[in-house]
């Protein structure tokens, strides 16, 4: 068997082994709705490109405007297709830092293949991944195109300069990733705090969003990457299209750029390939965390132990330990903070902070105090359960240990940021200081409430956060659950408390509902101050559910 016949072979069990994945219907719902959600984005990219191809190609043939905004540049074509094409290598990228970078079986197929074979096959099975997500958009655009136009040229050109850079994409991106994962997983001081740095980057990369660096950055690489050989790919797209200036030469060169680059990424893999998949990862438990250490020694558990007592004391430094051995289990206090992204962005671009921040500030501490230890307390204890539940610890030690490990660090962070915002922020100096005091107060009752619903509804098995990496967190119905309490409890704060967002959420609600029917301001008014006493009476209740289902659980 040829070394071409090796590779073909190993992506064609790669890519049916992950359309059987994706097709099991006896999966559950999750494979169905995916399924299905492909086949729409496709169904609609294809639909997309061709109505975008035929716009395209008859103003092209006409010589007017391109969609009525000015005449079509094929360099500013080429550099908004370059950046595309940064971003795709970007994903590989990053698919090759999670599971991609390693073998299903590396043991039996890097005894029985040479190393630049396996690279090949992965290769061609990401690559198939790319024919699969853009070659219906792809054929779409190019008819799309050619109807307009007149011409039949972009039917051929088109899709082979999408697949093109897709296929350069793939052998640029996958050797700069799997570099990263080796750096990743084979040095040991990154590998022991490989889950700490991911948060860094992640809370990076939304500091980047936030602030408009990203728009920045793409903006700053549009004249490079337009005078860079992927910018070429857009001579080889409109090729032959009537009222283009292609360059047949830069269209030859996007060709033997892409063979270049092929050949040249296939040879730069092998030689990372052979290093990581035939070196052995690091240890991350081999030496002590000084970070874990520092986080709740023993002098810490023993002050609290003066107060608290032995047991709730363990336990609260116990959930702080696996915080900050397994800091991706705290991701789900940083989802709101996205809410936050766009407010943060015209604060640094105005330099003003709008008088709503301080109240949507309320809802985010509110929200973090309810997910950090109390939406998932029995699965947080993993192996540990067992032994906690033998123990002598009951049920109000349980969950008061679990409300005070999250209280204790969301309360003093959660007030002093409200309280900057609404200082900060033009509103009144009365309604300042109850936004104050009411922060902790609305924090202990969403953390009260979250711990009965994550102890109705615990989950105990890892999920992927990313592709090679596992945590356990919150069920979905927990999820579901605590974010409808909260969104409730906010809307009808605000009903009760400013006439204006009274009489628009009146007119929402009289337009949603059928048969004519409306809700007055006044009733609504009504609806929610009810709303907003059973939204505090609910925590109580969720507290002693909490505590009677610790008393009463057993292992199945």
């Amino acid at each position: 068997m040829s070394a071409l016949d090796h590779s073909v072979r190993l992506a064609r069990i790669d890519v049916t082994r992950m359309l059987r994945k994706h097709t099991d219907w006896r999966s559950g719902s999750s494979s169905i709705i995916g399924l299905v959600m492909y086949v729409l984005l496709v169904l609609v990219g294809t639909l997309g490109g061709g109505y975008l191809g035929y716009r395209m190609g008859t103003s092209l043939a006409e010589g007017g405007p391109l969609f009525g905004i000015g005449t079509f540049s094929t360099p500013i074509a080429g550099g908004i297709l370059a950046l595309f094409w940064l971003i795709i290598t970007v994903i590989f990228a990053v698919r090759a830092v999670g599971q991609r970078g390693t073998l299903a079986q590396p043991e039996g197929i890097l005894t029985v293949v040479p190393t630049r074979e396996a690279l090949a096959g992965v290769y061609v099975a990401e690559f198939t991944y790319v024919v699969l997500w853009v070659l219906g958009p792809a054929v779409g655009l190019g008819a799309g195109l050619a109807l307009g136009s007149g011409v039949l040229w972009p039917v051929v050109t088109v899709p082979v300069a999408i697949l093109a850079a897709g296929l350069t994409a793939v052998t640029v991106g996958y050797p700069i990733g799997l570099s990263v994962r080796h750096v990743a997983s084979r040095f040991p001081f990154v590998a022991q705090h490989k889950g700490v740095i991911l948060v860094m980057v992640f809370l990076g990369y939304f500091a980047a969003l936030s602030t408009g660096t990203v728009d920045q950055l793409m903006v700053a690489l549009f004249e490079p990457m337009q005078a860079s050989p992927m910018a070429w790919y857009a001579d080889l797209l409109f090729l032959g299209t009537p009222g283009v200036e292609g360059s047949l030469a830069k269209a030859s060169g996007a060709v033997a750029f892409t063979l270049v680059f092929t050949v040249a990424g296939t040879i730069a893999g092998s030689r990372v390939a052979g290093i990581h998949w035939f070196s052995d990862p690091a240890l991350a438990g081999a030496e002590p965390d000084p970070v874990a250490t520092e986080a709740a020694s023993p002098g810490i558990e023993r002050r609290i132990e003066s107060v608290l007592g032995p047991r709730t004391a363990a336990l609260i430094t116990l959930s702080w330990r696996r915080a900050v051995r397994a800091p991706l289990k705290l991701l789900y206090a940083f989802f709101p903070v996205l809410m936050m992204g766009g407010f943060l962005a015209d604060i640094v671009q105005s330099g003003e902070i709008p008088p709503h921040l301080p109240f949507v500030a309320v809802v985010v501490a509110a929200w973090a105090a309810g997910v950090i230890f109390t939406l998932n307390p029995l699965g947080d204890q993993g192996a540990a359960l067992t032994s906690t539940l033998l123990s002598r610890v009951d049920g109000r030690t349980f969950v008061h240990a679990h409300l005070l490990a999250g209280l204790a660090i969301a309360i003093p962070i959660g007030t002093v940021l409200t309280a900057v915002l609404a200082v900060l922020s033009p509103i009144e100096s009365e309604t300042a200081l109850a936004l104050v005091l009411a922060t902790p107060v609305v924090m202990v009752l969403s953390a009260a409430f979250s711990i009965g619903v994550g102890m109705t509804f615990p989950r105990f098995e890892a999920v992927n956060v990313t592709r090679s990496m596992k945590t356990v967190l919150p069920s979905r119905w927990a999820f579901v659950l605590f974010s409808a309490y909260l969104f409730v409890t906010a809307a009808a704060a605000g009903v009760v408390y400013e006439s204006s967002v009274r009489d628009l959420a009146a007119g929402l609600v009289s337009w949603a509902l059928p048969f004519g029917l409306s809700v007055s301001a006044d009733t609504l008014y009504f609806l929610s101050a009810v709303l907003l006493v059973g939204a505090v009476i609910l925590p109580v209740v969720s507290y002693r559910h909490a505590v009677r289902r610790f008393d009463g659980y057993t292992m199945a």
